[in-house]
């Protein structure tokens, strides 16, 4: 799977560190260059843009530090949603406020694509190992498909309530099915 990753802070580069160790294809950007050399080394692709990266990856995990930092990422012309997204899977990591998520989803799906907001419990040597914990909210059939690309770099934990009049939560059955089937989980749940 293509997986794009913005925000390559500690987390987002422990997550990319990860993601291209257990074989995934990972194309990294962050606002500050200078993160990208080691997982760049690492086999990591380095997109021009925020545009560039979503073009390229079929889904986008974003960690940013805030409301703003997630407004300048996907807005305007070099942005996460300047050009075709339609199919897409976002995935966003940040610690931010419900109604920074909920105005994000909104404009998410317009451009055809899904969000799943997926805050994380856990710290860099947790996403090192696979066992990072991600509260997971979407619409079920973001959640529902074949290989959420988390896979090795996360495991489910109970799935967060948030703001139920944004979006509906998929059953814990149906998001661990999903993350067994992409190798992320045993048989039993985690």
């Amino acid at each position: 799977m293509r997986i794009g990753i913005a925000g390559i802070g500690k987390m987002g580069a422990a997550i990319a560190q990860r993601l291209i160790e257990v074989g995934h294809g990972v194309t990294v950007w962050n606002r500050s260059a200078d993160k990208l050399p080691p997982l760049a080394d690492a086999g990591a692709a380095i997109a021009a843009t925020p545009a560039a990266l979503a073009r390229d990856a079929q889904t986008l995990i974003t960690i940013l530090t805030d409301a703003d930092a997630i407004a300048a990422v996907y807005r305007g012309p070099d942005g996460l949603l300047a050009g075709d997204v339609g199919g897409k899977l976002f995935i966003e990591m940040s610690t931010v406020e419900p109604q920074t998520e909920i105005a994000l989803a909104g404009k998410v799906r317009a451009a055809g694509a899904a969000l799943v907001e997926c805050p994380v419990g856990g710290s860099t040597g947790p996403a090192r190992a696979g066992k990072l914990i991600g509260l997971v909210g979407a619409e079920r059939k973001a959640c529902s498909r074949p290989a959420l690309p988390t896979a090795g770099a996360l495991r489910p934990g109970r799935l967060g309530r948030g703001n139920e009049a944004h979006h509906q939560h998929a059953a814990d059955d149906l998001l661990a099915g999903a993350w067994r089937g992409a190798g992320a989980l045993p048989s039993s749940r985690a």
